[in-house]
This record gives C-alpha cells, structure tokens and sequence, in this order.
C-alpha cells in the first residue's frame, strides 16, 4: 500500500488539541527529482495549489513510512504574488508524532497561491545502460540509451520530471540515517551540503516535456537527455514526465541514435588479453559519430550482432567509467582469428661487459624481432600492437610507436583486407651496474 508520504492539511483552527477542519488538497501541479548517483540522495521539489484564509493558517506535513530527512524539509511561496501574500512564521514538532510537522503560515490576501515543498529523500537510485546493435560489417551500429530509476523511497511520484546528476558530494551524515527517528523531536540539524545559488536556481526549474521527434541526423529522441554543467556536476535532464511508484524499477529510454561509425582495431596486449588478437570495436562521443551532443553517463556497454533474420549475436560488453565528449570508447569482443601475428627473434647480441673482483656485474643485451601480422578479413582493420619490456631499456622500431608507459611502446597501423605486414623492432636492455 501507497505510504502517505505527503498529508497536508489547510488546518482553520489555531490549538492543535483542539477539533479541526481538514481541507482536502488537490494533487501535486508537479514534482520534480534529482537523483543523485554517487550517494544515496534524491532531492524532491513538488508545487501545489493552496487556498489560504486571511491570517494565520496551519499547515501539517507527514513524512510516516518514508525514508524522508525531516531536517532538510522547506516550505517556500512561488512567484511575486504568493511571495508578498503569505509568509512562514513558524515550524512546530508536535510532541504526539515523531514523524510530523506543522507551519504556521500567515496570509495578508485571502486566495489560492502556489507553494513549493522541497527535502531529500534516499531509497531512490538510477543507472544508466547502452545497447548497440552492430551492422553485419560492423562498420556502424545503432546505439540505444536507457535509463533505469528505481523507487524504494516510500513514496510514489506522479508524473514527476527526472534530473540524474552525475558528480561527487560530501554528506555529513546519511540521508537513510536522518529519516530514521531517534529522538522524541527531529534534532536541529542542517540539512546536507547547502546549494549554492547556481545550483538552486538550476534545480529548481521544472520545464514542460518536448514532443517526441525525429531529426534529420537519423536520432530519434522520445526521452532526449538534455545536459547542464554545474562547477564539479553535471545533470541531466529526460525529457517528459514519469510516474515512478514505490518499490517499482522504471526503464526509460533517453537516446536512439542510427548509425554510428565504428572502426574495428586487432589489438596485441600479452600482458591484459594473452599471446593472440583480441577485437577491439570503437567509437567516439563527437558529432562525427552522431553523438557528442553532451557527455554520457556511465553505465554498461552491450553490443550486439545484427544476424539478419531479427536474430541478435551478443559480442561483448564494458562497463564504462563516465565519457566526456569527444572520448573514444573501446568495447573488447573477444580474440579473433581474423588477424594473426607471427614473431621470431631474429638476433641477440651481449655487449659491454663489464667485470668486479672477477665477476660479472653489468652487461647490456641486444634482441632484434621481426613481427608478421596478416588480415584475413574481407575489409580494412586497424592493428595496435603494444609491446612491454623490463627493465631498463631502449626501444627502436621500423614503425612509428608511442610511449604507452614506462614499459609499454604502441604501435598503430592501419592493415588492408587480405594483406600481410611484416616490421622490425629492437630491444636494448642493461642490466646491472649498465643500467642507468
């Protein structure tokens, strides 16, 4: 059963003890949440319709079965009228419930004004995931967006509009922790990280949904993420409104996007993926690849083949750290024999010897290796070849390389379908007192 998060009453008499009228509220005008992902937090703004007598009014406000943080729970008038109409005189805890409130509310002009509730709740969580669905020359995918909320809060939201915020916040105290009543009044405690002023006013926007449509760029966006940037935090908008009931998951899909580029790069790394090639498929988050309108949340990766037929081949999946615009993602989907690499050392040679007492205490060697890598694929791949010594060493290739890191060289080239590639490359190592 629905916990009553939100029990607000119009009370006309001033004595709690004493008998009461209850006005009936309409329903929220809207509800808005930012939903935090690197702690458990959820920031709720929800306006209502109030009518109000002229003087003093009483409000009640109930937070029973919820994960609600009775310190961080505000009442604010919205726009010029209300604002110069009524004021908050006073908050009281009965001391017959541990779980309410009461504003005093004092009203100059009789009538209906429009009232913000804002306070944090945890129980509310989201993740985001991305599914790929890869063209038979896995030359270009269409990539689908989802967002999955998931509502444990108490409380069901109706029709609410979803902020997700990515970025790292410093809690004194947890919210879950907060909720949780302790003593017989909620202690005079300060609500978690106070906003700063940029960051209220972002917030505290409540935009009307866009339509659903098609561009001309072949993105289709019934739930388009919308991104704003706030100093360390980024949040983003879905478009619409959802209602999210208690205890219910509710995936959303924010993004489609239709073909996307992908490049296929073989790639040689012993030391993570063992002795053979392992495929590697790419993409970036620029317009190039229709993408790079905002950042990407992280979430995982899946990708699959397109078989034909409506059939779907998984090939692999990443669970991807945040992507910046402009980043490049790579998915690894396995070892391929498509691409092969033979190598041989062709020579070793020791030199500078040297001697103490009789022994041998420093000598540096010299390996020379040819390397032969062939594309047995009916298209044009890129081949990345990273080779990690020990040591202290020198290295030298026929190919242009890079400095990976202190152990590590790359080397990138591009292999054409059916082609074989041969190159050299020298490893200078000294050891003992030869080494610098």
């Amino acid at each position: 059963m629905k916990a009553p998060i939100l029990l607000l009453a119009l009370l006309l008499a001033a004595p709690l003890a004493a008998k009461e009228e209850l006005v009936t509220l309409p329903g929220r005008d809207s509800v808005q949440l930012t939903i935090y992902n690197s702690e458990d937090l959820t920031l709720v703004r929800e306006r209502r319709t109030l009518s109000f007598k002229q003087g003093s009014n009483r409000l009640q406000f109930s937070w029973a079965n919820t994960l609600i943080d009775p310190t961080s729970v505000e009442l604010q008038p919205v726009g010029d009228t209300a604002k110069a109409a009524i004021e908050i005189a006073d908050t009281s805890y009965p001391a017959e419930s541990h779980e309410m409130l009461i504003w005093t509310v004092s009203c100059k002009t009789a009538g209906a004004h429009v009232v913000e509730i804002s306070y944090f709740t945890s129980g509310i969580s989201w993740q985001a995931e991305y599914t790929g669905v890869v063209n038979a020359n896995e030359d270009s995918m269409t990539l689908t967006a989802y967002v999955t909320v998931t509502n444990r809060s108490g409380e069901e939201y109706e029709n609410a509009q979803v902020r997700l915020v990515v970025g790292t916040i410093n809690l004194v105290e947890k919210i879950v922790n907060l909720a949780t009543p302790r003593y017989p009044t909620p202690p005079a405690m300060p609500a978690p990280a106070a906003p700063s002023e940029e960051w209220e006013d972002d917030l505290r926007g409540m935009d009307e949904p866009n339509a659903d449509s098609a561009a001309e760029d072949g993105m289709i966006r019934p739930k388009e993420i919308k991104k704003s940037g706030l100093s360390e935090y980024y949040i983003f908008t879905v478009d619409g409104r959802e209602t999210i009931p208690n205890q219910w998951s509710k995936r959303l899909r924010s993004f489609s996007v239709e073909g996307v580029s992908l490049k296929t790069a073989y790639t040689l790394k012993p030391r993570d993926f063992g002795p053979a090639f392992t495929k590697v498929l790419e993409f970036k988050n620029d317009e190039e690849h229709k993408l790079g309108n905002e950042p990407l949340p992280d979430g995982l990766i899946r990708l699959y083949k397109d078989q034909g037929m409506g059939r779907l081949g998984y090939m692999g999946a990443l669970a991807s750290k945040y992507i910046p615009k402009g980043d490049e993602v790579k998915i690894n989907v396995g070892p391929d024999a498509e691409c092969t690499r033979t190598e041989r050392r062709l020579s070793l040679k020791k030199k500078d010897l040297s001697f103490r007492d009789g022994w041998l205490v420093g000598w540096t060697t010299v390996e020379e290796f040819e390397l032969e890598v062939k594309n047995f694929r009916g298209r044009a791949v890129e081949v990345e070849i990273h080779r990690s010594m020990a040591g202290n060493f020198d290295f030298e290739s026929t190919d242009p390389f890079e400095k990976e890191d202190a152990a590590t060289r790359k080397i990138r080239f591009r292999l054409d379908a059916g082609v074989a590639r041969k190159f050299r490359f020298t490893v200078t190592t000294r050891h003992g007192t030869n080494a610098r």
